[in-house]
């Protein structure tokens, strides 16, 4: 079977449950934070249906038909590739035919569609007879970061799986044993729980760039550093979009009162929207303007603390 991480092992044993008791929705979305393993689980939870001699662990790994799933080569399994950003109606046509085709192997047979909430809304008004009128033995399963932004119609059609983390605790013990370092303590937040998206950050030494960047922020607002020196230290950042948005929500505006919490995220969105479209020496200044005016809402709340 793919090899499972950790934290996904209780609800994969989940699903395994409901296979045997051929209770398993004929329509699953696999959603959570980007980085968890939905698209690991997606191929576990395929791999364990297309089995003939599923194990309780998942997929047995010898038989044909898990040996022709490790080739590329199994006939019952579809895994939807877009060339765009979207997944179009012929990707969707195509998963239709396939759905309510023959199984070569004489068991179920799989579709998996990857970044389901790309979908375009003609694609997903095709996809919607299907899951209305479900062929015998067949399975689709949707993986999405994001499912809010899934139509409506596509939601209340499918089991919605929604998968997290867990314990934070145990999640830090396994970044140390992949990397032999302890993570920084911001790091499970600032991936909002999701640990491979902390491995990635951490493997790249990017985590390391990160702390160095909220340290300047604290001591910019704190007084201690000139901004002309921050801006010249942050402009151009990696992950800056991200890590400003993590600072102003959890280190900086959460002590805030409720309208100046607003208004300084309300500056941050600006900035962000605006940011897209602004390069160069630009950037620097509309970094100086955004730094600049969150500064004084923040002193303006300190006058009035003190008043």
């Amino acid at each position: 079977m793919a090899e499972l991480y950790p934290w996904l092992r209780p609800q994969f044993m989940q699903m395994q449950a409901l296979i045997s008791k051929e209770k398993l929705a004929h329509a699953l979305v696999l959603s959570g934070a980007a980085g968890l393993g939905k698209s690991t689980m997606a191929v576990a939870l395929a791999a364990a249906l297309l089995c003939k001699n599923r194990q309780p662990a998942g997929a047995c790994g010898e038989c044909k038909s898990c040996l022709l799933r490790k080739a590329g080569n199994h006939a019952d399994l579809l895994v939807l590739h877009s060339d765009s950003q979207h997944i179009g109606v012929d990707a969707i046509r195509q998963l239709n035919h396939f759905t309510h085709g023959a199984a070569q192997q004489h068991g179920y047979r799989v579709a998996i569609i990857p970044a389901a909430d790309s979908m375009t809304e003609a694609a997903a008004n095709a996809l919607l007879k299907t899951l209305e009128e479900p062929p015998a033995g067949c399975f689709i399963v949707l993986v999405t970061s994001n499912y809010p932004q899934l139509a409506a119609t596509i939601r209340s059609r499918c089991q919605q799986w929604p998968l997290t983390a867990g314990n934070s605790a145990e999640l830090s013990q396994w970044l140390s044993q992949q990397t032999n370092k302890p993570p920084p303590a911001f790091l499970l937040e600032y991936c909002q729980g999701a640990p491979l998206k902390a491995l990635s950050l951490l493997a790249d030494g990017a985590a390391d760039s990160l702390s160095a960047s909220l340290r300047l922020l604290d001591e910019y607002f704190s007084g201690k550093l000139a901004l002309s020196s921050v801006v010249k230290q942050l402009d151009g950042k990696a992950e800056l979009s991200g890590m400003l948005g993590y600072y102003l929500r959890q280190r900086l505006a959460q002590p805030l009162e409720f309208l100046r919490q607003q208004a300084v995220l309300a500056v941050y969105q600006r900035w962000c929207r605006d940011a897209t479209r602004i390069i160069g020496q630009n950037s620097a200044l509309a970094l100086t303007s955004l730094l600049t005016e969150i500064k004084s809402l923040l002193q303006h709340q300190e006058a009035k603390w003190k008043s």
